[in-house]
């Protein structure tokens, strides 16, 4: 337990540097923009417990942020540069909804279960795709997984607009799913839903997986040193495809969370680009389970907080991706800087 604290600790210690220094120096941006920095600032970090609508909002955002930063995690750790989060995330949404819609006459105890299995499905069968192709023909998944959030961006447009579009409602939107497939609300919070007890129940899980299990040193080994892994029995290849088919199942059941228990409805433009910024969740956190939890809330918690300070002051909200940029530099910076000391 103690060995595990003090990794946890290591692994947070950049990050946490990064953000203070990134945080300090979009101070003084502010400072310079606005006569009232504290007041921005205070509203940037806080404003999100303000009352407990705040909250909940902050809450919800930080629930797909979480589970796409765990599927990047998976990919990354074997090797794999998975940049499909955000198809990942759209094909869970449209799948589960589909099968909401469609299938709206089962009693909620068999069609719960189906909508959920429907979107992690969807989700690992994108991640499926460009992993086959990788370990089988070498193709670069950078490419595959760009391509299939393209195509996929595309099909579950034309599903929203001709398929199950609600003719009572503007634009790409869904048919509303049966309410009693919706998620339960989060106890206490009004407005947030119990998806964030999901995705810190899954961090943790993941963590042992990872870092706890012989599986998790294979698929490690897999993506530290290929050949390497290969030569001492790692079933590599299985390793790969396996991660890819979990990193693609959380973006799939984050979607899936998200119409059943915030928009319970397909929305065409319902991500804010959330497989981006679960990526950059990821890649702060240092490729660490726990430390995505970690950055997927501070992520969240900026991301609102910006609307909440662009109200009460005259900051715009476009501060928040000039920080985003800054904070990624540092972190890739300090990694560069990690390696030629290596």
């Amino acid at each position: 337990m103690r060995r595990a604290v003090v990794d946890l600790l290591k692994a947070i210690r950049a990050p946490v540097a990064a953000i203070a220094l990134t945080l300090a120096i979009g101070f003084v941006l502010v400072a310079a923009i606005t006569d009232e920095p504290v007041r921005a600032y205070r509203d940037l970090l806080f404003a999100n417990f303000d009352s407990l609508g705040n909250f909940a909002l902050f809450l919800n955002r930080a629930t797909p942020l979480t589970l796409i930063a765990l599927g990047v995690i998976f990919s990354f750790r074997a090797g794999v540069f998975n940049v499909g989060g955000e198809g990942q995330l759209y094909a869970g949404a449209i799948a589960a909804t589909v099968v909401g819609v469609f299938l709206s006459g089962l009693p909620a105890i068999v069609l719960f279960p189906l909508a959920v299995a429907a979107g992690i499905l969807a989700g690992a069968f994108l991640g499926w795709i460009p992993a086959v192709l990788k370990v089988r023909l070498a193709v670069d998944e950078v490419v595959t997984t760009l391509m299939l959030n393209i195509i996929v961006l595309l099909f579950t447009s034309y599903l929203a607009n001709q398929v199950i579009r609600d003719p009572t409602s503007y634009g790409a939107v869904s048919q509303m799913l049966p309410q009693k497939i919706w998620l339960p609300a989060f106890p206490g919070v009004p407005g947030a839903t119990s998806g964030i007890i999901v995705a810190v129940l899954l961090s943790i899980v993941s963590w042992v997986a990872l870092f706890r299990t012989e599986w998790g040193a294979q698929l490690r080994a897999s993506g530290t040193n290929l050949r390497f892994a290969r030569t001492i029995g790692v079933p590599a290849d299985r390793r790969i495809i396996t991660a890819m088919l979990l990193a693609g199942g959380f973006g799939g059941l984050a979607g899936t969370l998200y119409v059943l228990g915030i928009g319970h409805r397909f929305e065409q433009n319902f991500s804010p680009d959330y497989g981006l910024v679960g990526l950059t969740c990821a890649l702060l956190a240092r490729i660490h389970p726990i430390g995505a939890l970690a950055t997927a809330l501070f992520y969240a918690m900026i991301i609102n907080g910006a609307a909440y300070m662009q109200i009460s002051t005259d900051v715009p909200r476009s501060l928040v991706d000039l920080l985003t940029g800054l904070l990624v530099l540092l972190m890739t910076a300090r990694l560069g800087l990690r390696q030629r000391q290596g």
